[in-house]
């Protein structure tokens, strides 16, 4: 079966879907580093609270152009992976250099969002640790081994110091490696207590480690005497597919340690309602406008020294207070102020605002 058929199978098991749940339509065109044997390729369909998604990852930007054409106007969204993961720069003149700028030359009917691919295995394995601390699981441990300090690995070792966690990173580049260290301990919070690390040594690295990651580029650097000198109890996680030696594998699974491999659907559910969310606040909240003299803002936009922020001003149902001028809100109100919220107030309490404004 070529990809066509696959593509357009994947796109009637979606509308079924929305159909039945009432929910929204859209396709993910995503991009990685690692090269599978075949071209393009689907993964799982995505079904989240708010949006069902088909999802391919493709590798040129002539594939996304073509896998956005046949999903154009079938689906709501197409939703593009805005990371530049792959370098298509003189190897696909055939189109252009960017699997964006494809998407969105070919696209015609469909809303065209962005999003971060890797921010969502990031967000994922983040709020995976977290679970395991907050379940008392790992309570008292404080050291995380981050097997390839990439793009992921690197955002994610941030994330995990400022759980005030010590987080140790390798990566093969010396140079690197000191520059990622020196950044992220310089860019974590003030009073984090915590430290990122860096070695060349994976087995270094590994040694006494409570939670063990890894992100290699889909290489087994991850062998079996690291699993063996992990601290008791250790979790194991692969967010790089393929980072683990078939002895480690059986290593850990001899041991009984948790072993999971990165799982981005909490990352996605949140990203995409974040995106959708932030398309709903531009397209139906954002705005300003004036009644008896008082102006009032919602959506997002900067207030101005006395206007009034609102849910929505085209149909307000809360008031959220008045604005300072400086981005924050007038915490002590003065007579006059107080009566021009209650003057609002008044207008959405009897249900007149939506033909004013």
């Amino acid at each position: 079966m070529n990809y066509t058929n696959s593509c357009q199978k994947i796109i009637e098991q979606v509308l079924k879907i929305v159909q039945n749940n009432n929910k929204l339509s859209g396709f993910c065109i995503g991009c990685t580093r690692k090269r599978e044997k075949n071209d393009l390729y689907f993964t799982p369909i995505r079904n989240t609270c708010r949006l069902v998604s088909g999802s391919v990852i493709v590798y040129t930007p002539m594939e996304a152009a073509n896998i956005a054409r046949m999903v154009d106007g079938k689906v709501q969204y197409i939703l593009i992976d805005i990371e530049k993961k792959i370098n298509c720069k003189g190897r696909y003149h055939q189109l252009t250099d960017s699997i964006e700028q494809a998407v969105r030359e070919t696209v015609k009917h469909s809303i065209i969002l962005t999003y971060k691919g890797n921010d969502l295995a990031v967000d994922s394995i983040d709020c995976l640790v977290g679970r395991f601390i907050e379940e008392g699981r790992l309570r008292h441990r404080k050291k995380v081994a981050i097997i390839g300090a990439g793009n992921v690995g690197t955002k994610l070792a941030l994330k995990l110091v400022e759980r005030n966690i010590d987080v140790v990173v390798t990566r093969r580049n010396k140079n690197k490696l000191e520059a990622i260290v020196q950044a992220l301990n310089f860019i974590k919070a003030e009073g984090t207590t915590a430290e990122v690390k860096g070695t060349l040594d994976n087995e270094a690295a590994a040694y006494q480690a409570d939670i063990l990651i890894g992100l290699t580029n889909g290489i087994p650097v991850i062998g079996e005497t690291m699993i063996t000198n992990l601290a008791e109890g250790a979790l194991i996680i692969d967010g790089g597919k393929g980072c683990f030696s078939p002895e480690a594998i059986y290593k850990a699974k001899e041991m009984g340690l948790m072993f999971f491999r990165a799982d981005i659907r909490p990352g996605f559910e949140g990203h995409i309602s974040t995106i959708l969310e932030t398309e709903q606040m531009i397209e139906n909240t954002v705005g300003r406008c004036t009644i008896d003299n008082i102006t009032i803002v919602s959506g997002g936009l900067f207030g101005y020294a006395n206007e009034i922020v609102v849910d929505n001003v085209y149909e307000p149902t809360t008031i959220y207070g008045m604005a300072d001028g400086q981005g924050d809100f007038v915490r002590a109100l003065s007579s006059i102020q107080k009566e021009m919220i209650d003057t609002i107030q008044r207008y959405i309490d009897a249900g007149r605002f939506r033909s004013i404004a």
